[in-house]
């Protein structure tokens, strides 16, 4: 097994346990006006994204696995490490608009 594929998970966990720890890093949280913070449900927020990075760690290390099976080495990569971090984070974006109340 290439080693980038376990890599590049951790990385999505390390992302995931970041946002909950250091919920500032969420993109636009850091550069609203306080009054707009205080509408932004954090602490559902920050569970959510730390769930959705965990999953698609989980789901690109699986899918690589999965897809293995059935093509070479270097297209198993290429799909498992493109294509499940773009649908994760659209998902992600769509996802976290519920708890935003601005």
């Amino acid at each position: 097994m290439n080693s980038f594929i376990p890599i590049f998970s951790a990385f999505f966990i390390l992302l995931g346990l970041l946002v909950w720890r250091f919920p500032k890093l969420i993109a636009g949280y850091n550069t609203m006006t306080p009054e707009q913070q205080k509408k932004v449900d954090v602490k559902g927020l920050k569970a959510f994204m730390c769930r959705v990075f965990c999953a698609i760690s989980i789901l690109v290390f699986v899918s690589y696995l999965l897809l293995r099976l059935f093509m070479d080495e270097a297209s198993a990569i290429n799909i498992s490490s493109i294509v499940v971090p773009i649908i994760g984070v659209i998902y992600l974006l769509a996802g976290g608009q519920r708890y935003d109340h601005n």
